[in-house]
C-alpha cells in the first residue's frame, strides 16, 4: 500500500501518500475552504543505521483517521478562512 485515503467530518478528504522522490516522505494532501490542494511531508534521513524508509513506513502504518485529523489541523487552524 502506497496510499491511504480518509473522508473526514472535520477536514474532508485527506490522502496521506508514502514516495521516495528525494529521499522517503509521508506526505499529506488536503484542501483547506477556499484554496486549492496543499500538502505537508514529513521527511526521513538515514541514521547510523541506514533506515530512512523503515522509519517512514513504521510512520506511514500507524496512520490512522484520528491521527491524519489531528496532524492536519495542526497546519488548518492556522491557516485564515476566506470571508
Amino acid at each position: 500500500m502506497f496510499a491511504k485515503l480518509f473522508e473526514t467530518k472535520k477536514y474532508g478528504q485527506i490522502l496521506v501518500k508514502i514516495d521516495d522522490d528525494d529521499g522517503p516522505e509521508v506526505r499529506y494532501y488536503f484542501e483547506p475552504k477556499g484554496l486549492g490542494v496543499c500538502s505537508m511531508a514529513l521527511s526521513f534521513t538515514d541514521d547510523d543505521k541506514g533506515d530512512a524508509w523503515g522509519k517512514a513506513e513504521r510512520v506511514f502504518d500507524g496512520i490512522n483517521e484520528a491521527s491524519v485529523v489531528e496532524t492536519v489541523g495542526v497546519l488548518m487552524d492556522k491557516i485564515p478562512t476566506p470571508s
